[in-house]
């Protein structure tokens, strides 16, 4: 259960149990993380990223279980600058009386929240200037998923977490709000799989026209490499036949792309 600090956010909580804050417009705001760069919210929104906003404390043992499984570094390794360039994940830090040491491992915390280097930006500012009743309505962790689309909150992905206990989950959620990769002005559109899963042998299906060659990246849940191939298409349609025969059973993220366009997808192998 998600923890919640004083009454009157409990109170918060029952009031919003029916709604949360799904479905809600995410409040703009900008803040400055702990290595003194600005963010704002809408500015990365308008520039296509999906951006999942994890605000948790560092005394809350949900939050502490969900730091300690990585799963947003890895969210940010496959999807972040240096991998898709499809999403930014945020940390903050939503109870004000939290101090640095606090998240280095020293008093009021549960350890020590840089241990293993994240990548991604820590937030921890006093006063708080994110609205709690719209970002953490229901307590602590709260790991909103925000829409570049509109700009609305769409999912929580500490509740899918609780749901399915995995990875795979979380990037089929985020995977549902990814846009073009305007920064290129280009994109291959969403890809089609099947069958999927799969035993290894599968065709890849673009909903846009290529030059007839992509390249194809496939990746763990990890973010480690583990195929490339180039491949043509199959009698000059959209089609890709890819093999990955020699792969492990599990769920991969497979990376399309053609000169400055590119487009991402998930499958599973299963035998």
């Amino acid at each position: 259960m998600k923890k919640t600090i004083t009454l009157l956010a409990a109170f918060v909580a029952f009031a919003n149990f029916s709604f949360g804050q799904i479905g809600a417009t995410a409040p703009d705001f900008t803040v400055t993380d702990l290595d003194g760069v600005t963010h704002n919210l809408y500015n990365i929104l308008d520039d296509g990223k999906v951006v999942v906003l994890d605000c948790s404390a560092t005394w809350c043992g949900p939050c502490w279980g969900f730091h300690e499984e990585h799963y947003l570094q890895d969210l940010h390794d496959q999807f972040g600058p240096d991998g898709t360039d499809q999403l930014r994940v945020i940390f903050y830090e939503a109870d004000a009386t939290t101090d640095l040491a606090a998240l280095q491992g020293t008093g009021n915390t549960l350890g020590d929240w840089f241990a293993d280097n994240p990548t991604y930006p820590f937030i921890n500012e006093n006063p708080i200037t994110l609205n709690g009743s719209v970002y953490w309505p229901l307590g602590f962790p709260t790991i909103n998923v925000i829409s570049p689309e509109d700009k609305v909150i769409k999912a929580d992905l500490y509740d899918t977490w609780v749901a399915n206990g995995g990875l795979s989950g979380m990037i089929d959620v985020v995977d549902d709000y990814f846009q073009a990769a305007e920064v290129n002005e280009l994109s291959l559109g969403k890809a089609n799989v099947y069958p999927n899963p799969s035993t290894g042998e599968l065709t890849l299906s673009l909903a846009t026209t290529t030059a007839g060659e992509v390249t194809i990246e496939v990746s763990n849940l990890l973010g480690q490499v583990v195929s490339t191939s180039v491949a043509t298409s199959i009698e000059g349609n959209n089609d890709y036949e890819l093999n990955l025969t020699d792969l492990e059973n599990g769920q991969y993220i497979v990376k399309l792309s053609s000169n400055d366009a590119f487009t991402t997808t998930t499958i599973q192998i299963n035998r």
